[in-house]
């Protein structure tokens, strides 16, 4: 598990060769223990992310098709109130649980389809990430249990995450409409149109609960979020300043470095 954690620590940092240190081999573990689930998705994601960063050749994206089987579930819109322990547990320890790791995989697997060329094929591939990132995140968001800090930063993630997905969901939508026209598109979430609308609202909110209980880092985030996206530069360049001011020297210069890490 603790392995798992600091991985996750240094993931949410952008120190991705730390976190892969941290994270190898944790799913050829022999022997089963609670968050081995957790700690296999965390090793992939940063497999994933480091592959990228390092614009190193990335595995066949089908080794991770598994994230799209939720497309074919019948109850894609349902809440499970219920969740198990184990995701519960992983959003108190990590920041990060279950669903927000297998959301932020499947952008990953985004934007490595995204250096393959252009076909109609992968674009429909992309947009079923896109879709199945957002159905994942909506398990998490529609919770009614994020009221401690823990959980409260899982949650702030999760819309940040969301912003991200739907910008992406609308670039793709947009590509097959104009490049693709004979390509078979499924607006599964009904989304078309209604992207940029959303993702502000997402960050916007994001903002909002950072502000309120002083999360610095999620502030810096989302600034960057908006410089991105390329939503507005004036909003992002005055929340990542807003929330420098408040820093003590040393750690102003570590937040820095940090927006430098941050490409996506």
């Amino acid at each position: 598990m603790s392995r798992g954690t600091i991985s996750s620590y240094y993931l949410l940092l952008y120190y991705l060769f730390s976190a892969s240190e941290f994270s190898s081999g944790i799913g050829t573990t022999p022997y089963g223990y609670f968050f081995k689930e957790h700690g296999s998705l965390q090793e992939r994601l940063v497999e994933k992310e480091l592959a990228l960063k390092s614009q190193e050749a990335i595995i066949d994206s089908d080794c991770d098709s598994d994230l799209l089987s939720i497309l074919s579930s019948d109850n894609i819109n349902e809440v499970q109130q219920n969740r198990s322990m184990l995701r519960q547990s992983a959003e108190t320890l990590c920041d990060r649980g279950v669903e927000a790791i297998q959301a932020a995989t499947c952008q990953a697997e985004v934007r490595i389809l995204e250096s393959l060329p252009a076909t109609a094929a992968v674009a429909v591939k992309q947009l079923q990430y896109c879709q199945s990132g957002l159905i994942y995140l909506n398990q998490t968001l529609s919770q009614n249990d994020a009221n401690n800090h823990e959980r409260r930063k899982n949650y702030l993630m999760c819309l940040r995450q969301k912003a991200h997905l739907l910008y992406w969901h609308q670039r793709i939508l947009r590509r097959l409409h104009c490049d693709f026209l004979y390509a078979q598109v499924d607006d599964l979430l009904e989304l078309d149109g209604k992207e940029i609308e959303l993702l502000r609202k997402c960050l916007i909110e994001c903002e909002e609960l950072s502000n309120k209980y002083q999360y610095l880092y999620m502030q810096l985030l989302v600034g960057k979020s908006y410089l991105n996206l390329n939503l507005d530069k004036a909003v992002g360049e005055g929340l990542i300043e807003r929330a420098l001011d408040k820093l003590a020297a040393p750690d102003r210069i570590a937040a820095k470095e940090l927006l430098k890490r941050i490409d996506n």
